[in-house]
Order: C-alpha cells, then sequence, then structure tokens
C-alpha cells in the first residue's frame, strides 16, 4: 500500500494517543489501540439505546457476521482469516457509509460521521497493521474465486452498530491476537 496510507494510520494512532513506535510491533499490535476501536463502537451502541423509529433503515443493510467459529478458525491458513477479516471491514464500511445515506435525521449525523470514520480508519490501516505471517503466501484469489464473507442483514442502525462493535470484540481482536503473535 502507498505511503498516504502509512501516514495516515499514523495520524490516527497518533490521534488515538497511541505514541509511535518505528521499530515495534505494528500499531495495531498495541492492544490499547484495537481497545480503543471497540470501546468507540460500543459507545456508539449504546448512544442508540432506545433511538426508535428514527433509527430504522428503510432498507435492508448488508453487515459482516461477527461470530468467529472456534472449531474451524484455528484450521484456517492465516491468509484466509485475513481475508475474512478484511471483507468484513470493507462491508462495514459500505453498511455504516449506506447508513449515512439512507438515514437523513441530523441528529444522527454526528454518530454515523464518527461510525464511518472509525471503519473506515481500520480499513486503511496498512494490512490492518500487521502484515501477513512470513510463511503464509499472500492469497492468489480472484474476484470469481473468492468466496463471499458471511453477511447479516440489518434494518436498524442499532443493529449495524451492535454488529460493528461484536465484529471489532471477536473477529477483529481474534484476528490481531494471532497475527500479533507471529
Amino acid at each position: 500500500m502507498g505511503g498516504g496510507h502509512s501516514r495516515l494510520c499514523a495520524l490516527l494512532l497518533m490521534l488515538l494517543g497511541v505514541p509511535g513506535r518505528p521499530d515495534g510491533p505494528p500499531p495495531l499490535c498495541d492492544p490499547r489501540v484495537m481497545e480503543r476501536f471497540i470501546l468507540e463502537a460500543r459507545d456508539a451502541e449504546r448512544g442508540l439505546a432506545g433511538c426508535g423509529p428514527p433509527c430504522d433503515l428503510p432498507e435492508a443493510v448488508a453487515v459482516p457476521y461477527p461470530g468467529v467459529n472456534f472449531n474451524e478458525w484455528p484450521r484456517m491458513e492465516g491468509a484466509a482469516r485475513a481475508q475474512d477479516v478484511r471483507g468484513g471491514v470493507a462491508t462495514l464500511v459500505a453498511a455504516v457509509q449506506r447508513a449515512r445515506e439512507l438515514l437523513p435525521d441530523p441528529r444522527l449525523r454526528p454518530l454515523l460521521e464518527r461510525a464511518n470514520s472509525a471503519a473506515r480508519s481500520l480499513g486503511l490501516c496498512p494490512g490492518m497493521g500487521v502484515p501477513d505471517p512470513p510463511h503464509v503466501p499472500p492469497p492468489q484469489v480472484t474476484p470469481s474465486s473468492a468466496p463471499p464473507p458471511r453477511q447479516w442483514q440489518v434494518r436498524s442502525l442499532g443493529r449495524l452498530l451492535a454488529v460493528h462493535s461484536s465484529f471489532l470484540h471477536g473477529k477483529v481482536r481474534l484476528f490481531l491476537t494471532d497475527a500479533c503473535r507471529q
């Protein structure tokens, strides 16, 4: 990825209060970074408690399946795990952006902007801040051979943000924990 993405990720980390570590592990290997993403996602989810009809989406929006099959995960190749998580982040970014388009209520704008910024920031960090493990070759996947990430359909902003929080707390955290150990 380009140097612009690295600088953007570095700026994000600085804004989150994480000190730079040029010779250390990748930034997302610092547990404070992931905890900050999770905390902000949970705060956004809690901020919608009792929102009701203003938070209903007029159409269903695809979100990544946040669950982890703990029997299957250890048997997956590192590249497959990375593809699953990166695909989920891309789906999440698209879902939040679509919700922004569908919900014009100005009271929801700040929340939607923060959720969009957080989802995009996570997706813009090169490799999500974690290189593929050295013993795993980069995936050779064509669009036609790539399995689509498992998805759910949601019809409320509250459910979208709940999935966002669960996805970060579950699959993304597990992926980063595994990748950062290597």
